[in-house]
């Protein structure tokens, strides 16, 4: 009973619909393509990718990130890496890099050029707005003597340097794992920045042997400064760009850079790799809308009615994306399957 109704109605209104559209053809051929043009330039002028990646996995009132939020303002990052390394929250602008020497090689014997980098890290500048800004401009700074936050395992390293200058075995510099010692007599956690260690046999104390992987990350601070963001950034694709140019005059060594836009980079990359697929896809979908609107019969045949029919789809999706923009909203890859399901599922309207 409930069916019949609903379908008396929409065939009422459908039947007085296209009556409405015969006596006014002008209208309803301007005013669409006249919404089309204006939404679809102000797609194009307010066009913006989404910047953060959490908001595409988790809503706001997500658990997980009131949890992060938390745990950054009780145990903030100048005073935590001094311990143990945190995963409760990431840090904001960051540079990371993974050196990795080729198997059997301990990578412990080469600090000497791992320090080389590191001081070209430090040395490096970014240019805004005429002035030069480099790593102690920008890096996070501890409580106790305002200086930058760096791994301990740098100081690992200085002790091997100075150990290996002085023609002293590195016997005598004992690295332990994952806690070892430090020259000022700290204790200090390295297990997440030493890798592929063999530890000494038969070692009480867990002392190192040889190591393949070293990584080393430099935090950057950003004070909620829009500016201090901006040059954040630029120190992060200057260090990667040094990553790549270092990578040419150490072959003896593999350099991994990762910078906190690494992820938002690789997943909008999609879009431009998906590029060629979309144009494969759409002009299957115009071939496949054309054959199946033809006939063997030249007078009933209406190839143009599938192209139409696509065109429809495109047009509707052009404004959509105009109303989608005009609203605050912005893009990820994830929409582009937004107008194939569209094509596709109109024509299970016809």
């Amino acid at each position: 009973m409930l069916r019949q109704v609903l379908r008396r109605g929409l065939q009422s209104f459908c039947h007085r619909l296209g009556l409405c559209v015969s006596r006014h053809p002008v209208f309803f051929l301007t005013v669409p393509a006249v919404l089309t043009i204006t939404f679809g330039l102000s797609a194009l002028n307010r066009f913006q990718p989404e910047g953060d990646l959490e908001r595409l996995v988790a809503p706001s009132h997500s658990l997980a990130k009131i949890e992060r939020s938390l745990a950054s303002s009780l145990f903030p990052l100048d005073q935590s890496k001094s311990q143990l390394y945190s995963d409760l929250h990431t840090p904001g602008r960051y540079g990371r890099v993974i050196l990795l020497s080729p198997p059997g090689d301990n990578i412990l014997l080469q600090a000497e050029g791992i320090l080389q980098t590191h001081r070209a890290v430090l040395e490096m500048k970014v240019n805004h707005k005429g002035y030069n800004y480099t790593f102690s401009h920008l890096c996070v700074l501890r409580n106790q003597d305002k200086k930058c936050v760096l791994d301990d395992i740098i100081s690992v390293l200085e002790d091997l340097r100075q150990a290996a200058v002085s023609n002293k075995t590195t016997a005598r510099v004992q690295v332990r794992y994952p806690n070892t010692k430090l020259k000022d007599g700290r204790n200090s956690f390295i297990g997440h920045q030493l890798g592929g260690v063999v530890e000494v046999p038969n070692s009480k104390d867990q002392r190192v042997k040889s190591a393949r992987a070293i990584q080393i990350t430099y935090y950057l601070q950003t004070y909620g400064s829009a500016t201090q963001d901006l040059i954040g950034e630029k120190w992060e694709n200057e260090f990667c760009k040094l990553m790549r140019k270092l990578q040419e005059e150490h072959q003896d060594l593999q350099l991994y850079s990762l910078a906190s836009f690494s992820l938002w980079r690789d997943f909008h990359k999609t879009s431009i790799l998906a590029r060629s697929k979309v144009l494969v896809s759409l002009v299957l979908i115009l071939t496949t809308a054309t054959l199946s609107s033809s006939m063997k019969d030249c007078l009933r045949s209406k190839p143009f009615l599938g192209l139409l029919g696509v065109l429809t789809v495109c047009i509707s999706i052009i404004t959509a994306a105009g109303i989608f923009f005009i609203t605050d909203g912005k893009y990820n890859s994830t929409l582009l399957g937004i107008p194939f399901f569209a094509m596709g599922n109109y024509p299970s309207l016809w």
